[in-house]
């Protein structure tokens, strides 16, 4: 009979990593190489961080500059009014991860040094993928929360956290970009795309191209100057819809006639009538297709959602440029632990360990709000709701 001495075992010494100063290296060359983008088009990292979790900022407008006035040579000149600005304030919200090397994994790979020699290249490899899996998860699942963030705060109009897309957190927390009611335009009868959610029966009266013109002449006249944003499965349901196809032949063979028109929009590439439909609306299409997974446990059984981060069955028209800001509380180690910082050090990674529960843990923490900045600018269109 063989008897092992009592084994603790440490998942980082035994991928050569012997501390923090070690383990930011690891994360920055390793791990920090597969997100060095964020999908968060028009929103950047405001530039300081901030000990309080409390935000407050002010909500800006896209306004002209007010002509100068004509006047006598000696009168004076009258100054513009003003007109006060909105404040947006609230809490930012704290997200967190945990990776668990609990005693099975802990026993397979004390296995494998059994075999191999705990020093060997085999076991130090092993060791390094079960640490990169680790990080990876924690830094993947932070980057894909800030883009979800963004993208329903621009889809929907706010960030709403619920028994769906936070089951094992906080629930009815909404954080709102308070778009005025007047941007919002929801479709009714038959002027409704659609009639039915399968998108199969066509609004008589429906007209995407011009519902989305009148988008584009409605931001212009307030000096607005964007583009569209829509859900990539969405876009592909519109480019389908017997008035685009139609309107897309007729641009594209306009001395032919309606069924070669037909027949030959139905043929063209998806980019191609993406970017024709653009080119008829009077502003560039921009569509989505990120999408991320949220788990729940549901009667003892994990479930992995899938879901899409940008709403479907909705046009935004957002203006060009920075539209928003991410606000983050900086974390905070105590010294003497073993920790790590990712996404330039707005998240925190801390590894401590249960010895009654035999399990080393590796947590993560991320403290940050996606807040548009520029929201009254943000125009809606809700074509089948």
């Amino acid at each position: 009979m063989n008897n092992f001495d009592v084994q603790v075992y440490d998942l980082l010494s035994r991928a050569g990593i012997s501390g923090g100063r070690q383990l930011q290296a690891f994360i920055d060359n390793q791990v920090m190489q597969k997100y060095n983008e964020l999908n968060i088009p028009g929103f950047t990292f405001a530039q300081d961080m901030q000990l309080d979790f409390t935000y407050e900022m002010l909500q800006g407008e896209l306004n002209l500059n007010v002509v100068a006035s004509y006047v006598d040579l000696d009168s004076p000149a009258t100054p513009d009014a003003t007109k006060g600005a909105k404040t947006l304030s609230g809490r930012i919200p704290r997200m967190k991860k945990a990776e668990y090397y609990n005693e099975d994994k802990i026993r397979k790979m004390l296995i494998l040094e059994q075999r191999f020699g705990a020093a060997s290249g085999n076991v130090r490899a092993a060791a390094l993928a079960d640490l990169f899996i680790a990080m990876d998860n924690l830094v993947g699942g932070h980057v894909n929360s800030l883009s979800y963030q963004r993208h329903q705060i621009v889809s929907t109009g706010k960030f709403v956290l619920t028994a769906d897309n936070n089951p094992n957190g906080l629930k009815n927390l909404t954080f709102s970009s308070h778009v005025p009611s007047a941007n919002w335009n929801t479709l009714s009868g038959t002027k409704k795309w659609w009639a039915d959610t399968d998108k199969t029966t066509e609004g008589s009266a429906s007209d995407p191209i011009a519902d989305m013109r009148k988008m584009v002449e409605e931001a212009r006249r307030k000096g607005v100057r964007g583009h569209f944003e829509v859900n990539y499965n969405f876009l592909t349901s519109v480019l389908s819809h017997s008035k685009v196809v139609a309107t897309i032949g007729i641009n594209a063979l306009p001395a032919a006639d309606a069924t070669a028109q037909s027949s030959y929009a139905g043929i063209l590439g998806r980019d191609r009538k993406k970017a024709i439909l653009a080119e008829l609306v009077g502003a560039p299409i921009v569509e989505f297709d990120h999408m991320v997974t949220i788990q729940k446990v549901v009667k003892g059984e994990v479930q992995n959602n899938m879901v899409d981060s940008f709403a479907s069955d909705v046009v935004v028209f957002v203006p060009d440029g920075n539209v928003g800001e991410i606000v983050t509380v900086e974390p905070i180690a105590i010294a003497g632990g073993t920790y790590a910082n990712f996404l330039d050090g707005k998240g925190l990674v801390t590894i401590d360990a249960d010895y009654r529960r035999k399990i080393q843990t590796y947590n993560s923490e991320m403290t940050s709000l996606a807040v548009a900045t520029l929201a009254n600018n943000f125009y809606y269109l809700k074509p089948c709701a």
